[in-house]
This record gives structure tokens, sequence and C-alpha cells, in this order.
């Protein structure tokens, strides 16, 4: 088996156990791989903000260590040179905010620097409030028309519960998905992001910039979002608390999250 250079790891049900809490099982690993010089990635949904505390826990940091975030949409070092950004035109944003409008809906953007926005105004859902939380940026509330002209973002976040996005998705996918990149990333999330970011595409890029083969790359996930980094790389790892129809993919399936899967995973192909 190639030898494996970089791992690229989900966050949220992957890293974390259900507390949110990175085990000492997992960490011990990972300290273990980074002493050999094996890069090691935290591949996320969530803005820098949103990782910046389990990145300082594990003890990745420099301009020599990377971070794939925003779905994908960004990749860039620890301290903060980016490599590869794509982000929705003015355009784009604005068509979003119309359909969330017009429909009744709930949502936030994110920007470039990780802040978040809605236009929301009658009421705030819980999902935008977590999101905006967790990139500790505060929540901008702006319609399109109150921005910039050229004002862009990485992604926007449909927000309702699981019943009501299960319902939605469809009809988001027909206007959306020729021209962009839609996933369901959790209960309350439906992403919108441009066509072509993913996490897998995150993954090929930083593995170029860094002169490592694909074929010696790990990715360990656990959801939608996470599958085109799992086909990318040399090696999948799923969790097992993911869904069946993601564990068909994987060269192994771990322990889950709360059991020290990425341990597991780790000793059976990397710390050797």
């Amino acid at each position: 088996m190639p030898k494996i250079k970089l791992v690229a790891m989900d966050i949220d049900d992957t890293l974390l156990d259900d507390k949110k809490n990175i085990s000492l099982q997992n960490k011990t690993a990972i300290q273990s791989a980074l002493d050999d010089g094996v890069k090691i990635v935290l591949s996320s949904g969530r803005t820098f903000n949103g990782m910046i505390e389990y990145l300082d826990e594990l003890g990745i940091e420099g301009n020599d260590q990377f971070v794939i975030i925003d779905g994908g949409g960004v990749v860039q070092t620890v301290s903060g040179h980016i490599i590869y950004q794509q982000t929705l035109s003015n355009a784009a944003y604005r068509k979003i905010d119309k359909y969330v409008v017009d429909n009744g809906l709930h949502y936030n953007a994110v920007d470039v620097e990780g802040n978040t926005y809605t236009s929301n105004r009658d009421f705030i859902d819980k999902y935008t409030v977590l999101q905006a939380f967790e990139n500790n940026k505060g929540l901008i509330i702006k319609s399109p028309d109150e921005l910039p002209n050229d004002f862009e973002i990485v992604k926007a976040i449909l927000n309702e519960d699981g019943s009501k996005l299960d319902a939605i998705t469809p009809e988001v996918n027909d206007l959306f998905g020729k021209n962009h990149y839609v996933v369901r990333t959790d209960v309350g999330f439906l992403e919108i992001m441009p066509q072509h970011v993913d996490k897998g595409n995150a993954l090929l890029h930083l593995a170029d910039h860094l002169g490592i083969d694909i074929k010696n790359t790990l990715a360990i996930g656990d959801g939608a979002n996470d599958i085109p980094m799992l086909k990318q790389a040399g090696v999948s790892v799923v969790m097992e608390n993911a869904a069946e129809s993601i564990k068909e993919i994987a060269d192994f399936v771990t322990k889950n999250n709360n059991e020290s899967g990425v341990a597991t995973a780790f000793e059976k192909y990397v710390l050797n």
C-alpha cells in the first residue's frame, strides 16, 4: 500500500464525538502522524474561525500546514495564506436571496472573510444562529441591495428543519444545480456553492500544490459533502456512524465518532 503523506479529515461526526470533543486516542494518533511528517488537513464546511479551537488543540499551526474550509471553496495555510479560492458572483447571490425571500425561507451566506450574512429580518432561524456562533464573527443582517455591487460569497446555506429541506431540495437542485454544487450537509443545512467546488477538488488542488501524488492521500468522513473527497483520495475511510450509501464507497469502515474511529483508521493506514 502507498505511504500516506496527507490525511484530509472531516470535523463534525468524524474527528469530534457527539459532545464536540476530540478524544485522547484521536489526539494522540494525530500527533504521532504529525511527528512523522504527515500533513493533517481538517476539511470542513465550517469557516476557518469555526475550526481554530480544534487546530489549536491538535497543535496544527504555521504556514506549512493547511485547511480546507467552506466545503472546499477555500484552501489555505493555517496561518492564513490562501492558495485556492472560489466564490459565487453577486448575480448568483442575488438570485439565491430572491428565491429565499419569494418562498419565505431562511438562509445565511458566508463571505471570503468568514462573515455570516442574512437578509431575514423577522425571524432568525436556529441554524443561522449556530452558523454565526461557530464563525465567531457575529451576524450581519443586510439584503444584497445594501451591500457593494461587487460583493461575492463563498456559499449560501438554506436553513430549515429536516422535513422542509427534504421537500424543497428537488426544486433547489432544479433551479441551481446545473450551474452550482448543491449538497445537504446536515439535517438543517442545504448548501449552494460554486460549480465544481467540493472537498474532492480542494484535495486535488492541495495535493498538487504540495507535490503529493493523490494515491498517497487518505480521506476520512461521514457525510454527503465528504463523498467527493472520499472518491478522490488514494484511501477512503468512512465512519461507522455514516449512512450505508456512503459506507459503500469506502475502502475501510472505521469505528464511530464516539469510539475514536479516526485513531483506528490512523493505526491501520498511517502509523505503520
